[in-house]
């Protein structure tokens, strides 16, 4: 294997066993991409006949009977769309992504990359799988509580010039890039678990103690081979911040476009992240 030296050479060596050699280990990115096009889908359509006899109800009860009529839907969209792909997330994508782990694995030791063979695996690790994706959601649980907090006395600020009014500018503002930065400062601290589930057989929480060990002396590294895919998703963070004015000079529909784009976007980047760590934690396995 190719000497590692930055975060930038896993990454290549990462993206450079998809290809139409190992075509299989493009399924779990077509299977994600294509559940939550589904769901999407399906949302869409809830107000009308004959889903609206399902989702009629929840919608009127949850969130209001004018969320069903145009265009409010579309506002209301992007929430349950969020709260969707939490539960996607949880149950298939954290297992798709454990299926690409065994499928890299399969690959460095010279063995075909086989879909059904690495699912089979995978399966076995399933709650495993499932606790450690529980795992992000605790930590934005108490980041969203933390950061409410400081909302909370930011917004005591009166001042209208001067330091106080800018740093309450700047706590209000920055809430979807803090959340951001954040967001890959976990993956980072976490990354590993999957891959020693996956690779090593370990439970949960052996993996999530022995995670920490393989991190030792490699923390920036991996966190910089998260952030380099991460920030092809800042364009859509930027267009979900100004929603709203895109909305007023295109119309309503571009809720619809921005989520299915970030749908592509957002299981590309889980992806080629699992993968690049899978990489490195086989590059350290085989030369340290």
């Amino acid at each position: 294997m190719t000497k590692v030296k930055s975060p930038m050479t896993v990454l290549r060596l990462a993206s450079n066993l998809f290809t139409m050699e190992n075509q299989q280990i493009f399924y779990p990115f077509i299977i994600i991409v294509f559940i939550n096009l589904l769901i999407l889908e399906v949302l869409y359509f809830a107000p009308r006949y004959p889903l609206s006899l399902f989702f009629n109800p929840l919608i009127s009860r949850m969130w209001g009977a004018e969320y069903l009529q145009y265009p409010l839907n579309l506002l209301l969209l992007p929430k349950i769309m969020y709260y969707a792909q939490i539960v996607v997330f949880l149950f298939v994508t954290s297992i798709l992504t454990a299926v690409t782990v065994d499928m890299i694995a399969a690959i460095n030791n010279d063995r075909p990359a086989i879909f059904k063979d690495s699912f089979k695996r995978a399966i076995r690790s399933y709650i495993s799988i499932v606790i450690y994706a529980m795992l992000p959601l605790i930590f934005f649980q108490g980041f969203t509580k933390g950061y409410g907090l400081l909302i909370r006395h930011a917004d005591k600020i009166h001042e209208t010039t001067g330091f106080y009014f800018w740093l309450k500018k700047f706590v209000f503002y920055a809430t979807p890039y803090a959340q951001f930065i954040y967001g890959i400062f976990v993956t980072a601290l976490l990354i590993y678990i999957p891959v020693l589930i996956i690779i090593e057989k370990r439970k949960i929480f052996t993996a999530f103690f022995v995670n920490f060990k393989v991190l030792f002396g490699s923390f920036w590294l991996t966190f910089f081979m998260i952030l380099v895919p991460s920030l092809f998703f800042l364009p859509l963070l930027l267009m979900r911040e100004n929603i709203n004015a895109l909305a007023q000079m295109t119309a309503p529909e571009i809720q619809i476009w921005i989520i299915a784009l970030s749908i592509f976007i957002s299981t590309a980047i889980n992806i080629m992240t699992v993968s690049s760590a899978s990489v490195y934690y086989l590059y350290k396995k085989e030369n340290l």
